[in-house]
């Protein structure tokens, strides 16, 4: 198989990049990625990063967090869907890791609080666009702010994660409402004004529908509006790979997309980064 010049240069390189990305958080509206610093095996915040950067092709497991205490992956594993491996999983999170998408039981088998815990459902705009979604009660609105939402409504509550994920999959077959949102249909939505009036109507109309078929009554449109970024764009942003070098201006952060300017308007994952190597700076 042909391999390009830009992916054999990253292949030879990754070595050499210090940062190893162990987590993409919010805290309110402030992003950051937590890093592990190979350099003197410290842990370091990074709130921004530069666009100036090299990412990494590969991706290796995070490990995981014992308290505040950093235990790295024994075995270095190679990661894809998730950013653990089923070791490091089962470890600190849950020894079925497809169960964040598909809940197998109501904890009575695995007896992991996460499972056990209250979750809420919620439709969530973007603009004018909707999705059903559900989230542990707890920790709603910043699950909302790291999917970008512009604003979000609470449907109901459910005494567990199983039973929130069936109401969903419910309500989304019975009226017709996404369970997800293309990103790149997302990011073409950076260049439109947002609508308060417009998503206001989109809101009345599905809490009717929800209230007539289900009988759920709907808490009012939560909006988003700290992100750090100016919209709409002047164009929609292009979604760029994730690995190799990126420089540019940056123009902000909104999800988990990173907006900058190279020769047009550019996105780039930020979540995507988990797993991957990178360098701040000058060629490594």
């Amino acid at each position: 198989m042909f391999v390009g010049a830009d992916e054999l240069w990253l292949e030879m390189r990754q070595d050499s990049l210090p940062l190893h990305v162990l987590g993409y958080e919010w805290d309110g509206y402030r992003p950051s990625l937590v890093c592990l610093d190979r350099r003197n095996d410290r842990i370091v915040e990074l709130d921004a990063p530069r666009l100036d950067m090299t990412v990494s092709k590969s991706k290796t497991c995070v490990g995981y967090f014992d308290g505040d205490r950093h235990i790295k992956c024994p075995s270095g594993s190679p990661v894809t869907k998730f950013s653990q491996c089923e070791s490091c999983s089962g470890e600190s999170f849950l020894p079925f890791q497809e169960c964040v998408f598909e809940p197998r039981c109501e904890g009575e088998e695995c007896d992991i609080e996460f499972c056990k815990r209250e979750h809420v459902l919620y439709l969530a705009l973007y603009n004018t666009r909707s999705k059903i979604g559900m989230s542990s009660t707890r920790r709603v609105e910043r699950r909302l702010i790291e999917q970008g939402a512009d604003a979000f409504s609470i449907i109901g509550s459910y005494p567990n994660r199983r039973k929130a994920r069936s109401a969903e999959k419910d309500v989304s077959s019975r009226l017709g409402i996404s369970q997800g949102i293309r990103q790149r249909t997302v990011l073409q939505g950076f260049s439109d004004p947002v609508n308060h009036d417009a998503m206001e109507c989109v809101y009345r109309s599905i809490a009717s529908s929800i209230k007539n078929c289900f009988g759920l009554s709907t808490e009012p449109l939560t909006f988003l509006e700290g992100y750090p970024i100016s919209l709409p764009l002047q164009s929609p942003p292009e979604l760029v790979v994730t690995s190799g070098r990126h420089r540019g201006n940056p123009l902000g952060i909104k999800g988990k997309w990173l907006i900058y300017e190279d020769r047009g308007i550019k996105a780039m994952s930020l979540q995507d980064l988990v797993g991957r190597y990178l360098a701040i700076g000058p060629d490594p």
